[in-house]
């Protein structure tokens, strides 16, 4: 990460949160952060892998071209990930009652138990970051990043 000029004013508040999410979303997504993870799951999903995972989750039973557009990324690169997750049997793929051309994706059995080690993993690792917090701390900041994300979806919605 850059090094901030000492002699720079700080951040107004809401500069400050823009910095600090940028941050956290670059720390996070960062290939060492995702291998901590996925060691402590016990769980063999790269990263990619684990987008898919996480958006079939929510958003199933979806469409190969619905989840592709959610994702932000080109079906046929979906289709590829859908596949390395299908041969190893995380999801599930069935025919789509409106249209029969189309397919539905939706987790298998062993794909949700992939996902609930990966979240536990997640958990385990954030509980270290915040180890040394004071119990009172973490629960104010979970209920304040609950109301941001809330308000980020209401903007959202409305915009």
């Amino acid at each position: 990460m850059p090094v901030e000029d000492p002699s720079a004013s700080a951040p107004e508040p809401v500069g400050q949160i823009e910095q600090a999410l940028g941050s956290l979303l670059r720390l996070t997504r960062a290939p060492r952060f995702a291998e901590t993870v996925r060691q402590r799951a016990g769980a063999e999903v790269d990263r990619a892998g684990y987008a898919v995972l996480v958006r079939v989750a929510e958003l199933g039973p979806v469409r190969l071209s619905e989840l592709a557009q959610y994702l932000g990324l080109d079906v046929s690169t979906v289709s590829r990930q859908v596949q390395q997750l299908e041969q190893r049997g995380l999801v599930d793929r069935s025919p789509d009652p409106l249209d029969g051309r189309a397919a539905l994706l939706e987790l298998s059995v062993p794909g949700r138990e992939v996902m609930q080690k990966m979240r536990d993993g997640w958990c385990e690792t954030v509980a270290d970051v915040v180890n040394t917090w004071k119990p009172g701390d973490i629960e104010r900041f979970g209920i304040l990043m609950d109301r941001f994300v809330a308000d980020v979806v209401k903007y959202l919605d409305t915009n």
